[in-house]
């Protein structure tokens, strides 16, 4: 009996493979969900154009909602265990920080995982940050990326910190 070679097997196996979340459990097969993923990110521009002169500034709209029972750290120097937001633009030619990150005020309390008092968010903040386009930039769409990083917790368990990637465009304008 002649044994299929791998190129002949590989749409075979590719039926077996299915991306978390799915609705895998259908076919039999459960995908794995992995940890919870309980704040969710997304960005907006001001001017909502997404236009902006080269040389000038424009402000990154960061919003993040936050499942129930759940919470984020601020970015507060005081907190000296948990995972605060950080919020940072992707290093690029055309786009930078043009100064500090504007933050809601903070929930502070006593949190017996990290024997402090901690800052946080629960359900939903909002996060402002300049940035700036260069002066030589080319007019047209660019690209502005901001990593975020955070640490959510319930009360009960800290999940790892983690960094979630934001995407948007922005047009410069000569």
């Amino acid at each position: 009996m002649r044994m299929p070679s791998a190129f002949t097997l590989a749409p075979l196996l590719a039926l077996v493979v299915v991306p978390a979340g799915s609705a895998a459990h259908a076919s039999g097969v459960e995908a794995r969900q992995g940890p919870p993923q309980p704040a969710t990110w997304s960005v907006a521009l001001e001017p909502a154009s997404g236009r902006v002169a080269a040389g000038g500034t424009l402000t990154a709209v960061v919003t993040v909602k936050i499942d129930e029972g759940w919470h984020v750290y601020a970015p507060d120097d005081a907190n000296d265990g948990p995972r605060p937001v950080q919020i940072t633009v992707v290093k690029n030619p055309v786009f930078t920080a043009s100064g500090k990150m504007d933050a809601p005020e903070p929930e502070r309390e006593m949190d017996q995982a990290f024997g402090q008092i901690t800052s946080s968010y629960t359900d939903r903040a909002v996060f402002r940050l300049p940035v700036a386009a260069a002066k030589d930039a080319n007019e047209g769409a660019h690209p502005l990326e901001l990593d975020i990083t955070f640490q959510a917790c319930d009360g009960r368990l800290c999940l790892p910190s983690r960094v979630t990637r934001l995407k948007t465009s922005v047009i410069i304008n000569k």
